[in-house]
């Protein structure tokens, strides 16, 4: 188990869409170097939860990095505290390169710095998923499903974080790519990267996770922080 101290602590938080209430008052903590995974069913707020954690959207609670509280709704604050999400379905500029699609998630750190000089700074990711590295210049829109997904954890990773937050990272991958992405993750794990998993298949969530927490209908459902 890693023995870092509380990296990420989400207190009393909270998310409604109007008169529904999405999450309800949850509280749990990720210790530096450990991977939680956030489990349950579909539609029972994990999801929300943890677009709630980057400051995506308005939230009840406090959400705490390394002692440090976030402001609400702020998503800003949560990058440059080191906060770095892998959003649902991967979210990519489909019209721009591979390349420049990584390059994005280092422009908080890369702005003032010349393009060629920028990629210099996060080209190192490449090395993480070689597959990539023959389809810089081709259109993100055009790569498969497993392809964008790499793409989506290389442009996380350009932005050098601190605790990395994936949200159903294989959510419509064929089992195969499924599993590539579990290995990259176990890999990452190794390293005692702080990860925050948001998981609907039980299955894959225990190949990496040191704890679980179990949600339902927005809830965590039973003991706090469960080891699977």
């Amino acid at each position: 188990m890693p023995p870092g101290g509380a990296a990420l602590e989400v207190d009393s938080v909270s998310v409604s869409y109007g008169k529904f209430v999405a999450v309800e008052s949850v509280t749990f903590s990720v210790r530096a170097g450990e991977c939680v995974a956030v489990i349950g069913p579909n539609g029972h707020g994990k999801s929300s939860l943890v677009t709630a954690v980057a400051g995506l959207v308005r939230r009840g609670g406090t959400v705490r990095v390394f002692g440090e509280a976030l402001p609400v709704g702020n998503p800003r604050a949560a990058v440059l505290a080191g906060l770095v999400l892998v959003p649902e379905r991967r979210h990519l500029y489909p019209e721009l390169t591979t390349r420049d699609n990584i390059m994005l998630g280092s422009y908080s750190r890369t702005r003032r710095l010349r393009a060629s000089q920028a990629w210099d700074d996060v080209s190192g990711v490449i090395d993480m998923f070689p597959e990539l590295g023959r389809l810089l210049e081709q259109k993100a829109g055009t790569l498969s499903g497993g392809q964008q997904q790499m793409v989506a954890l290389a442009r996380a990773m350009a932005a050098a974080p601190r605790i990395l937050l994936l949200d159903e990272p294989c959510l419509g991958l064929a089992e195969a790519v499924a599993r590539r992405v579990y290995d990259w993750l176990g890999e990452m794990t190794a390293t005692d990267m702080t990860i925050l998993l948001v998981e609907e298949n039980p299955a894959h969530a225990i190949l990496v996770a040191d704890r679980v927490v179990r949600m339902y209908k927005g809830l965590v459902g039973g003991p706090e922080v469960t080891s699977p």
